[in-house]
């Protein structure tokens, strides 16, 4: 097994329900020589109801047509598997077709979120964590039966009367769910903001999850978690406010110092995930993401030497 499996991007599409900027960013993907694009199955249009469009699917596969790359999937984000009983059916019923859509392309690795719960409800977090380990072991098997394992990724959530488990907390749900094909997903800058919003030590954070997740997601942000009114989007960027999914470098996060410092599972991936505005970022993204994946890589050579 390798250190580092592979660099990619994730295919920033927002409501692209005819594939149009997915092509692009797959045609992006193939003159740059990526090894691997995340596709967007939230933003495609391909489930209906709970249910796969066949159609869609058809047309999805043709827009993807033979790429010289592998596929990972990021799943619906609204799926929260930590909300209330009555409500987890329905939750079930749109991954499992996100997950059934993902296999039938050819994914081998699909995203999800971990869920979150209002604070109000905070005294009910234990039961919320056993309901959310029994939903991840139901579809980890579902996936399983389609060629693939399960990331779970840590998130922010910005709506203060809500909380979501830290990433040390994600680490160790993952332990506890104890199923072959669950694995970890870090996003580097939720895992910043949420340590900012709970003053939590990010490097800490980082780290723990950092030793159960082969899927890293890349994008910068100023660990900012401050809610101020703004006028128009690209004012959230000129204040740092937030979950902004910015060109690496544009934001604060010391990401070389994460290099060195964290320790993950072989065969790594590292992906971009920016939004959908920055596309004309990804080219020299992948550069510095392969900077980094080589920096880790001899970070982990000089702890084995030493």
């Amino acid at each position: 097994m390798a250190i580092v499996g592979g660099v990619g991007f994730a295919s920033a599409a927002c409501e692209d329900s005819d594939f149009e900027a997915l092509r692009r960013n797959l045609d992006l993907a193939e003159e740059i020589g990526v090894d691997v694009v995340e596709l967007p199955l939230f933003a495609l249009d391909i489930i209906a109801g709970g249910r796969v469009l066949p159609d869609q699917m058809k047309r999805l596969a043709r827009a993807i047509g033979t790429r010289p790359f592998a596929f990972t999937a990021h799943g619906p984000v609204g799926v929260n598997a930590m909300d209330a009983p009555g409500l987890l059916p329905r939750h079930r019923i749109v991954a499992e077709a996100a997950i059934a859509a993902a296999a039938e392309l050819g994914v081998f690795r699909i995203v999800l979120h971990t869920g979150h719960i209002a604070r109000a409800d905070e005294g009910q977090i234990e039961t919320a964590h056993s309901r959310q380990r029994d939903v991840f072991r139901a579809l980890a098997d579902v996936a399983a039966q389609g060629g693939m394992s399960l990331a779970i990724e840590n998130i922010y959530v910005p709506d203060r009367g809500r909380i979501a488990p830290l990433p040390s907390r994600i680490a160790r749900e993952i332990a506890a769910i104890s199923h072959p094909n669950v694995t970890g997903c870090l996003d580097f800058a939720h895992a910043a903001l949420a340590c900012a919003a709970e003053g939590a030590d990010f490097m800490a954070e980082a780290r723990a999850l950092a030793r159960v997740s082969p899927h890293l997601h890349l994008h910068d942000c100023f660990a900012d978690p401050a809610d101020m009114a703004v006028f128009v989007p690209s004012e959230r960027v000129a204040y740092g406010l937030g979950d902004l999914h910015l060109p690496l470098g544009w934001g604060k996060l010391p990401w070389l110092d994460l290099m060195g410092d964290v320790d993950l599972p072989p065969d790594a991936l590292f992906l971009l995930e920016l939004s959908a505005q920055y596309r004309f970022a990804l080219p020299e993204g992948v550069a510095i993401a392969r900077d980094m994946a080589a920096a880790y890589e001899r970070a982990q050579q000089r702890r084995a030497e030493a």
